[in-house]
């Protein structure tokens, strides 16, 4: 079929671009075009090229542009094609979420430190805790989705992964993507994505968890983290949104003790901060490959685990470094459109975020 459509290839290509030379390269239609600025002309290309199951690719080959057509590759999923599963693993998820945080509500250390003791306070916090999370994950995929969309990339829907109650009551979720990334602004659009929405949904939880937090004074705060001790519990630190969101509900000498949907909040702005993280598996990998080689994001990847595993987080940061060698690198089929500079701007953005939300565990 690709064979047949030669002439056809060659009137699209040549619609869109000004072209100097066409030949065949090991059976591959191939373009040498005069073109230089080629980011819309290129994704153009894409979307009639589509329609026929055909995929362009775009480099550079002594200093001069060229355009190669491929017949489109069949993607199949690395897990059973299924309409229900997503909705099955959604409603599991969504229970081992509310079952730990029914638990985490049942706890002696709940009580001290939220002063709530009846079933119906318990019941209500848990499946706060289980609804804010829920949404924190579900929107952070969403974000994924929609921006795959506007980019003409094909996805599938997510996937949410159940965990285990009282200790990771959610693995999270994903979303396969089924076509390839066109140009490096679509790479760092759908990389972050998913953060943004989700980081937003976790600030609206956030404000939540202050409004239904029990307030004391900071005299009495050291006594309660005494008792919590005694009883096994610990208090996480908190990351540096949670200080600056503080002053805002002007009690400067009390101290806020979180129910369970503050953990929720807690764990938004955990998955927030470590998806942007530069490392291929996190969607950080796709927004600094936007913009730096190969050979920089790996670097930056390596560079990710040894921060990882000296705040706290090692066994991620080893999950992570075993993984690095089997992901390949994955370029845009343009590879030659710079990162647009609004895009540029916006890194200093993401590491605003990543400041914001990341918690240190502790330092060597």
């Amino acid at each position: 079929m690709y064979v047949d459509n030669i002439d056809l290839v060659k009137s699209i290509v040549t619609r869109h671009f000004t072209v100097s030379d066409v030949y065949l390269d090991a059976g591959i239609l191939s373009f040498r075009v005069y073109d230089e600025d080629i980011k819309e002309k290129f994704r153009n290309l894409y979307k009639e090229l589509k329609q026929y199951d055909l995929i362009p690719t775009a480099t550079k080959e002594d200093g001069r542009v060229l355009v190669r057509v491929f017949p489109k590759p069949r993607v199949e999923l690395p897990i059973p094609r299924s309409r229900a599963l997503p909705l099955i693993l959604f409603i599991a998820t969504l229970g081992t979420i509310s079952i730990d945080g029914y638990l985490r509500s049942s706890t002696t250390v709940y009580e001290i430190i939220t002063g709530k003791t009846g079933f119906i306070d318990r019941f209500l916090d848990g499946l706060l805790f289980a609804v804010a999370l829920i949404a924190i994950i579900g929107i952070h995929e969403l974000g994924h989705k929609i921006s795959a969309r506007i980019d003409y990339m094909e996805s599938s829907p997510p996937y949410f992964i159940p965990g285990i109650p009282t200790m990771i009551p959610t693995f999270g979720a994903l979303i396969f993507q089924k076509s390839p990334i066109i140009n490096r602004d679509d790479m760092f659009d759908i990389g972050v994505s998913g953060p943004i929405a989700g980081f937003l949904v976790s600030i609206g939880v956030l404000f939540t968890s202050f409004m239904t937090a029990r307030w004391i004074p900071a005299t009495e705060y050291e006594i309660i983290v005494d008792q919590v001790a005694r009883e096994g519990g610990l208090l996480l630190p908190s990351p540096l949104i949670f200080y600056l969101a503080r002053p805002l509900f002007g009690r400067p000498d009390m101290v806020p003790l979180f129910t369970t949907v503050g953990f929720a909040a807690w764990l938004g702005m955990l998955v927030t901060a470590l998806n942007l993280f530069p490392a291929w598996q996190l969607d950080g990998g796709r927004i600094f490959r936007s913009f730096l080689s190969s050979r920089q994001h790996r670097i930056a990847g390596y560079i990710s685990v040894a921060i990882l595993a000296i705040t706290g987080y090692f066994f991620f940061a080893i999950l992570i470094l075993l993984l690095m060698p089997r992901t390949p690198d994955i370029a845009p089929l343009d590879q030659i459109s710079p990162l647009s500079k609004g895009r540029r701007t916006a890194i200093m953005l993401v590491i605003g975020m990543l400041i914001l939300t990341f918690v240190p565990l502790r330092f060597l």
